[in-house]
């Protein structure tokens, strides 16, 4: 009911301020002249992203559903938050204008305090929300006896092979893929053990400098305001995603996967290729290579953004074609020499170069296909190609292809779109957030078709300034944002988390857009904007190679290396054989003996991970459940085994049984399809054992 007596108090207070500044220094409308050229730009931008939004509502390209994957669109910023977000970037405007301090003082607070207090606003809201929040697609729920979630899926995947590092299985001896964030979670288990609450904490803290890339990247472009912006939607947005973590799929800092991490991942290198673009220089180029070829070791796909970047870069270089080669050839080598030791260790176990295991290449293989999508049983591992299955069936169905590409393309970047809130109903701070994008079927009422057009206008307005004061470095985040949409869109997948790495350069330009226009406002009434946007300049010079440039090189190739050089560095923990095990149970029970001489019974020592009980025909509800997980007609704990591979292990048991996580185990039981029945466990460390009812029953095959 106080609805409408507000927004008119809103109204009235516009109208007066915009008096009062009136009657204090006037209207210069001439002032608006020293924008045309942002103007004009603004314009051809806005063009070109109306013809592309009536080209999705006339083909339905990019909302309508891949038979192969489609999901829904990822967690948008909240109506209020957005506003408040705005609000903040409005202040830090003010305060630029009005800022008497010196310029010490100014610097101080621009490049320390400010970014520190977005770091802290970031850290602190992030870790506010609960952890018994993650019960989602990689956090299955948290069952009795445990009181903190154990990794799943994916994230559980990630997890193990990063174990595996500590144990002195070094990746179970395959192709781990990601392998920068498996070293990343294996330096966090290493630092605080098996304690996910800690664990959790640290990768929230460490990807809590996102929102802060994302300032100097806005700063970078176009002002402090606009970065101050840009980082609170990336705040107020993942604070979103964690409060729904329960209720729907997402991908947040506190899940194990490798999403959010290459959203950071590919922020920070977006700097460094801005840096390149400006200075022009054989540093800049090394240190952008460097930086692409980490990034390769967090997402593979991110391979497709650099020939983007490439044309970019010749334009950059003002089209002097001699100088663009040796700075993409700089690139490219060290871009090269980052990758080439993970390439190598590679080719030592699968005979070729690879970035993954065959089975991750796979997925991509039974994407290009009319039916079984997903389905890796038909990629004959060993006398198939992927690059010869994709280019075949390009030639014989361009049609088909080019149509999931567009389309999937299409869908990331209206993912990103919509990373924005829409006008939907809102229930009150107190409520339940309303959920309204999980169901989204790609239409939109006339309200929010409307408010789509405004966005594009204001992303135009960003994608327009950036261009005025920055030229082609300007466009860099558009670069690898059309990059990555075209390898989500050649993968055959988009929405949800694949989208997450890129969507945020849908509200970085609209945050540079709102506040350019808020600055034209502020110009009408005289103020003085010359002091809003860094004068800087940088002196261009190709240069040549140095010696001592060699260091950074080398700093590159050894951060590259880091993968490999992991293995071998925890000797392998479990080293008994069968006869020994076999020994120190017999020891602990003498009946084990006749048990263990049966064919079909097995003993084995490992590292006990992820144990959950479920009761008779409960489990996880997946696609693809691990086995231990999967419903079944008795009650049991489902756990993971990791010695020199993983096993999966089932224990039955009436009621839930505490089994340590993380602990030395000694399993013996019976084999079955697709786990061990464990019928006796034994915790060296505690000198503990458990049995099943049926502990000396025979094994039946």
């Amino acid at each position: 009911r106080l609805s409408p007596l507000l927004w008119y108090l809103l109204i009235l207070s516009i109208q007066f301020a915009l008096y009062l500044l009136y009657l204090k220094a006037g209207f210069h409308l001439d002032a608006l002249r020293q924008n045309k050229p942002t103007l004009l730009a603004s314009l051809a931008a806005f063009a070109l992203l109306l013809a592309l939004f009536a080209f999705v509502a006339f083909t339905k390209l990019g909302v309508a559903k891949d038979s192969a994957y489609w999901g829904e669109p990822g967690v948008p910023m909240l109506g209020w938050q957005f506003i408040l977000a705005m609000l903040l970037g409005a202040a830090m405007l003010i305060r630029q204008f009005c800022c008497c301090t010196t310029q010490n003082a100014q610097i101080a607070f621009r490049s320390f305090l400010f970014p520190l207090s977005i770091y802290l606003v970031a850290s602190i809201l992030w870790l506010s929300v609960p952890i018994s929040s993650l019960k989602n697609t990689f956090y299955a729920p948290i069952t009795p006896p445990y009181t903190t979630p154990f990794p799943y899926s994916d994230a559980g995947f990630y997890d193990y092979l990063s174990q595996s590092l500590l144990i002195g299985a070094d990746y179970f001896g395959g192709i781990p893929p990601r392998p920068l964030y498996v070293i990343f979670l294996a330096a966090l288990h290493f630092l605080f053990g098996q304690d996910y609450v800690k664990i959790i904490a640290a990768q929230t803290m460490v990807f809590a400098l996102f929102p802060v890339a994302l300032y100097f990247l806005g700063i970078k472009l176009h002002s402090l305001a606009a970065g101050a912006t840009i980082a609170f939607f990336a705040v107020f947005r993942e604070l979103t995603t964690l409060w729904v973590s329960a209720n729907t799929r997402t991908a947040s800092v506190k899940m194990f996967v490798t999403d959010f991490a290459t959203s950071l991942g590919i922020a920070f290198a977006i700097l460094v290729v801005i840096r390149w673009f400006e200075r022009r220089d054989v540093k800049s180029a090394i240190i952008a290579g460097g930086s692409f070829g980490l990034l390769l070791l967090l997402r593979t796909q991110s391979l497709l953004i650099v020939p983007v970047i490439v044309a970019l870069a010749f334009f950059a270089h003002q089209r002097k074609m001699k100088d663009w080669l040796f700075a993409c050839a700089i690139f490219g080598l060290t871009m090269t020499v980052t990758i080439a030791p993970w390439l190598i260790r590679n080719y030592q176990i699968v005979g070729q170069f690879a970035f993954d295991d065959p089975s991750q290449m796979a997925v991509i293989f039974s994407q290009y296909s009319f039916e079984g999508n997903l389905d890796i049983s038909q990629f004959d591992f060993k006398n198939e190609s992927l690059g010869r299955r994709l280019l075949a069936f390009t030639l014989e169905n361009p049609g088909f292809v080019a149509g999931f590409v567009t389309n999937h393309f299409l869908n990331t970047e209206i993912g990103g779109l919509l990373t924005l809130p829409l006008l939907e109903p809102f229930n009150g701070l107190r409520a339940p957030v309303n959920l309204y994008w999980v169901e989204w079927d790609g239409a939109l009422e006339g309200r929010n078709l409307a408010l789509i057009v405004f966005y594009l206008a204001i992303i135009a307005v960003g994608l327009g300034a950036a261009w005025r004061r920055h030229r082609w470095a300007g466009l860099t985040p558009l670069a690898f944002n059309v990059g990555y949409a075209l390898a989500n869109g050649v993968s055959r997948f988009s929405s949800w988390r694949y989208n997450l790495p890129v969507d945020w350069i849908a509200y970085f330009y609209f945050g540079i857009g709102a506040i350019e226009i808020l600055v034209w406002l502020a110009s009408l009434f005289g103020a003085n904007i010359s002091k809003m946007f860094s004068t800087q300049t940088v002196e261009l010079k190709r240069g040549s190679f140095k010696p001592k440039q060699l260091v950074i090189v080398a700093a590159f190739i050894l951060l590259g290396s880091l993968p490999w050089l992991a293995q071998g560095i925890a000797q392998p923990r479990y080293t008994s054989t069968p006869e020994e095990l076999k020994a120190q149970a017999v020891a602990q029970n003498p009946a084990l003996a006749r048990f263990l001489s049966q064919p079909d019974s097995q003993i084995l020592e490992g590292r006990l991970l992820y144990p959950r009980f479920f009761r008779r025909n409960n489990g996880i509800a997946s696609k693809t459940p691990w086995a231990v997980y999967t419903a079944r007609d008795f009650s049991r704990l489902g756990f993971i085994v990791i010695n020199s591979v993983v096993r999966n292990v089932i224990f039955p048991a009436d009621q839930p049984v505490f089994l340590t996580h993380g602990a030395d185990v000694i399993v013996a039981g019976c084999q079955r399809d697709d786990y061990l029945e464990a019928r006796w466990l034994y915790f060296p460390a505690a000198d503990e054992t458990h049995q099943s009812e049926a502990s000396f029953a025979v094994c039946f095959p």
